[in-house]
Parts: structure tokens; sequence; C-alpha cells
């Protein structure tokens, strides 16, 4: 886990909320390559909430050509932690079901 930049609210006071460690957030980032940007794409769309909840844990997905970046930021290395653990599950439930749904897609190309 790295930790992000402390960057200060108005004022030069901290950002509302911000309780961690010196007042610096926590971050996960986590880059996943897929066989194909489409899948990718799918992955995305499969883990992206339908709505933005207000939680103590920020997620972030990006999609780059065929690779998924994942990021979590919190201020409480508890909720960071849990918030890992069910992001992976959800992740590891994904591929499963695109193994699954399309297993063209997962074959290694044949040299």
């Amino acid at each position: 886990m790295e930790r992000a930049p402390y960057t200060p609210g108005p004022g030069g006071d901290a950002a509302p909320g911000a309780r961690g460690p010196g007042n610096r957030l926590l971050q996960f980032t986590l880059t996943i390559p897929f066989p194909s940007a489409m899948d990718a794409e799918i992955a995305h769309r499969f883990l992206t909430p339908n709505e933005e909840l207000q939680e103590p844990v920020r997620e972030e997905l990006h999609v780059n050509g065929s690779i998924l970046t994942v990021r979590l930021t919190a201020d409480d290395p508890g909720q960071l932690q849990m918030s890992i653990t069910s992001c992976l599950g959800q992740l590891s439930l994904v591929i499963r079901a695109m193994q699954i749904i399309m297993p063209p897609f997962f074959t290694k190309p044949q040299q």
C-alpha cells in the first residue's frame, strides 16, 4: 500500500473527513491485464457501481486498452483492508463468470 500525497483543504486545513495518520490518505492500486480491450471493458462495467456512494473508501476504475486499473483510497486502514478484500472477491467472480460465458476470449493465442 502506498500513501497518497497530502492535499490540504481550503485555508490549508486537512480535507474534510481526513483522519488518517498524519492526515494522509491510504491508497491501494491494482492493475489487471486482460486478453483484450473488450474483456477489460466488460470487467469494468461489472465492477462499476450503478451510483456513486458516499463511503469511507473511494473506488476508481479505469480502462486503458486491455488493462483495468482499480484504485481504492481511504483514510482508515481497516476500511481500506475490507474494501480490498471485497474488491478482490468481486474481481475473482467477474473473471470466473467471463471464463465460463466467453471461453474463447480467455484461451491463449496459439504460437
